[in-house]
């Protein structure tokens, strides 16, 4: 099935100009997935992922988040956390011009994941289900105390600061062609401000909290080997969550499970739970 690709450019609520892409099938459209991406990264990298959902009848829209690809603003920060929230209900509500009374789904990834959780917290009703691919609600590895505590100080004193956020492409996929393609990637990069991740970090543990809010479908997928994000935390969350979220560990998958070499089986998974939900 031939797919029809188009980048656009939008404005935010505060003036930031923004990046957007829409993966559109040629034949009748059968739902629509608002796809939102991780850190570091931009929608541009899930070019493939969207092309395969739109040969089923799936249109894919998506934006490039403020401080990454080819959005505006300070590479890997944001004002505040609620601001990249307003960034999703603009784009979803104003500037995707998608249809909202066909079915439409929420898809994250990772940071993307976070903002999707927030934000469809918010906004019960709207949608039909919201996928988590690899949710950051509290990361793989144990933050060293001093860093944490320096970034909550910085977040007021130096909100702007960017630091590396030390994350080793090398987790990411198994995949060595997709690394390789990240490593000459222009568009991605490795920077976070005191600001976003302090609020990252925090934002993962309330939701951990708010997990029992839940009265929408939810797919909640991780891979077992992620060393980025922990699956523990998923498998923790699903369960306070209840019988409205699926969970899917995905057995020696890294973080990115859509670029793992399985990733079809990944992406019929996630076709099919949504089919379930019409």
């Amino acid at each position: 099935m031939a797919v029809t690709h188009s980048e656009t450019q939008w404005v935010a609520c505060d003036g930031t100009a923004m990046h957007a892409v829409r993966w559109l099938p040629d034949s009748e459209t059968k739902m629509v997935i608002c796809l939102i991406h991780g850190l570091g990264e931009h929608s541009g990298r899930y070019q493939e992922m969207s092309e395969y959902y739109a040969s089923f009848g799936v249109e894919v829209v998506s934006f490039d988040l403020r401080g990454h690809g080819k959005s505006d603003g300070q590479r890997g920060h944001c004002h505040d956390f609620q601001q990249l929230i307003r960034d999703i209900d603009r784009f979803l509500n104003e500037a995707s011009k998608i249809d909202l009374d066909k079915p439409h789904f929420i898809y994250g990834h990772s940071l993307g994941a976070t903002l999707a959780l927030k934000y469809t917290l918010a906004h019960p009703g709207e949608y039909k289900g919201v996928i988590l691919s690899a949710p950051m609600l509290k990361p793989a590895f144990e933050p060293p105390k001093w860093k944490v505590m320096l970034g909550k100080k910085l977040q007021s004193l130096w909100p702007t600061l960017s630091l590396s956020n030390e994350v080793d492409i090398n987790t990411l996929s198994r995949d060595k062609d997709v690394l390789r393609k990240n490593k000459e990637d222009p568009l991605t990069h490795d920077r976070i401000s005191a600001k976003l991740g302090t609020q990252m970090l925090e934002a993962g543990e309330q939701l951990l909290k708010d997990a029992s809010q839940v009265d929408f479908p939810m797919l909640m997928m991780h891979g077992d080997a992620d060393e980025l994000t922990c699956h523990k935390a998923s498998t923790l969350f699903s369960e306070c969550a209840g019988e409205l979220c699926t969970l899917k560990i995905w057995e020696d998958f890294y973080h990115e499970l859509h670029h793992e070499p399985q990733k079809e089986d990944v992406h019929n998974y996630c076709i099919d739970w949504m089919k379930r939900q019409l």
